[in-house]
């Protein structure tokens, strides 16, 4: 069994391919289903799906209740911590040692809220 992509709400659907984009990550397709748009990201193995409703009004509002965090594997924590930063994202987490997974670690906030990790094991 593998994890194919993890699935994320936008609300504005330019800014957040821009986003991703200058954190490098690459598109790789697209479609409309149901009025939704849906834009996959590679993300290594996997991808990450942008969806967004054009019609809806009301705002995204993640809820940590449902989800805390998507991660990802990444050669630089510090670059991508930077490159989110150029990219208009925050930093929740400054890259850090987390010595319980023995790794490095950042994490983020995209420009709709949700929680993003970028690790890298301390050994590789």
């Amino acid at each position: 069994m593998n994890l194919t992509h993890v699935a994320l709400w936008v609300s504005k659907l330019d800014r957040s391919l821009s986003f991703y984009g200058d954190l490098g990550f690459e598109r790789t397709c697209s479609f409309t289903a149901d009025g939704v748009e849906n834009v996959y990201l590679s993300a290594g193995d996997g991808e990450l799906q942008l969806k967004h409703d054009p019609t809806r009004t009301t705002p995204i509002a993640p809820s940590r209740a449902d989800t805390d965090h998507v991660a990802f594997l990444v050669e630089d924590v510090e670059r991508v911590a930077e490159q989110a930063r150029k990219a208009g994202g925050s930093v929740r987490t400054e890259p850090h040692v987390v010595e319980a997974a023995d790794a490095k670690a950042t994490f983020l906030e995209d420009p709709d809220g949700h929680t993003i990790e970028f690790y890298r094991p301390l050994d590789g």
